[in-house]
């Protein structure tokens, strides 16, 4: 029988005209905009949640939109056609509904909406992200790194390439495979967030290469580091530490890195706690942002890269008892915070689908970085059933977001699009 999920209809999902909202949570497809809307939910927060019109599948809609949480979902216009059509919806929904805060999770989002940062506040409402400037370098790889370089931060030996002619000299420097990492991760060229890869062989350099600058942004070679990656979670106002949580991502996918689909709460160890810290106060980072690390084979600490937004691993902190969405409410509506820099360590959250493509990968691509047998591969995932508890989109509270994250397309009732 097939699991029915219900079809809001048009009062349900575009609410009341003349409602109002707390809160509008961008990017509705990332896992960490459904953490903030659930964690803002419980805490009597009025959610809408928006999502560009691409993004989302027409079947499934966004995870978030199934959430109860979510008392309004907004199909908003697709943002790589016409940002100024996007920008401007987004600007009469907040106008229209008297929202009081506008959280985007996502890079893409808060490139296009930074520049009209006055017109929210002259509407009474906060843009919840870091300064321009704070942005500009902690969105930059290359001024991220220029910034670390100052504070005698370590980070894996970089060579810039301006085209394919550049490889050879990268080839001879650090040898197969290396690592390709586009210096920004969104440009307005293409839909998605453009993440690193590891290449094994000239092909696949100058492919990879060729692919990155057709997006307009700059690329960075850097020698590939095998050891494990951890992550710090800080939300900074005024100089000050209010949220804190370390994790490590055990497995990833693409398996050379990205996003998290099987990580645990750590306590931050101290050769990267304070450089962190130092890091994003220099950059001059004030609101939420994570910093990650890997390791090299002597166990020494490299930074790879600041993401100046809420983080897809803020699931593993919210389980760990940091509530990251609320902290940056408070933050955004100058709230007293109470800070929170103590949580529980070993909690385990795994995202179950991004987990099974990461075994797809072992098994489909074995021999190449960050991959392992498939005979390991398997045992891997099939363990992790008996040591986690915690899944991303599953609460036992609400459950239709997972449901359509796992279900497969057929059990589940098409959608109609609804536009605000």
């Amino acid at each position: 029988m097939a699991v029915v999920i219900p079809d809001r209809s048009a009062s349900d999902v575009t609410g009341e005209a003349d409602g109002t909202y707390d809160i509008l949570i961008l990017d509705g497809t990332y896992k960490q905009s459904l953490t903030s809307a659930r964690s803002l939910g419980l805490a009597g927060l009025r959610v809408a949640v928006g999502e560009s019109v691409p993004h989302y599948h027409p079947d499934r809609g966004a995870a978030s939109w199934r959430s109860r949480h979510c008392a309004r979902a907004v199909a908003l216009p697709d943002y790589n056609a016409d940002q100024a059509a996007y920008v401007e919806t987004i600007v009469s929904f907040v106008r229209d509904h008297q929202v009081r805060v506008v959280l985007p999770t996502g890079d893409a989002n808060i490139v296009m909406l930074a520049p009209h940062r006055k017109r929210f506040t002259d509407l009474g409402c906060t843009l919840a992200v870091v300064s321009d400037t704070a942005f500009e370098i902690a969105n930059d790889k290359v001024r991220t790194l220029e910034v670390a370089d100052k504070l005698g931060i370590a980070y894996p030996k970089s060579i810039p390439v301006t085209d394919a002619q550049d490889l050879p000299a990268v080839a001879a420097e650090f040898g197969y495979p290396f690592v390709l990492k586009p210096t920004i991760s969104w440009t307005g060229e293409v839909k998605d967030r453009v993440s690193p890869i590891e290449v094994v062989n000239e092909t696949e350099a100058v492919a990879a290469t060729t692919r990155y600058l057709a997006t307009g942004c700059e690329v960075l070679a850097q020698q590939w580091v095998p050891g494990r990656r951890e992550g710090v979670t800080l939300l900074l106002a005024d100089d000050e530490v209010l949220g804190l949580c370390g994790a490590v991502a055990h497995r990833t996918v693409p398996p050379l890195g990205g996003v998290s689909v099987m990580r645990e709460s750590i306590a931050v160890p101290e050769d990267i706690l304070d450089a962190s810290i130092n890091l994003a106060k220099t950059i001059g980072l004030d609101g939420p942002c994570e910093v990650e690390w890997r390791r090299d084979a002597d166990g020494r600490p490299l930074l790879m890269e600041v993401n100046a937004r809420l983080a897809g691993t803020l699931e593993n902190a919210n389980r760990s008892g940091v509530d990251f969405p609320l902290l940056v409410w408070q933050w955004a509506t100058k709230q007293p915070i109470q800070p929170v820099l103590t949580y529980r360590t070993g909690v385990r959250t795994r995202w179950l689908s991004g987990e099974l493509q990461w075994l797809r990968a072992n098994i489909s691509q074995p021999g190449r970085p960050d991959t392992m047998s498939a005979s390991r591969a398997v045992w891997a995932f099939l363990w992790e059933f008996v040591r986690t508890r915690h899944y991303d989109y599953l609460d036992h509270s609400d459950l239709w977001p997972a449901l359509g994250e796992l279900l497969p397309l057929g059990m589940i009732p098409k959608k109609r699009s609804h536009k605000s």
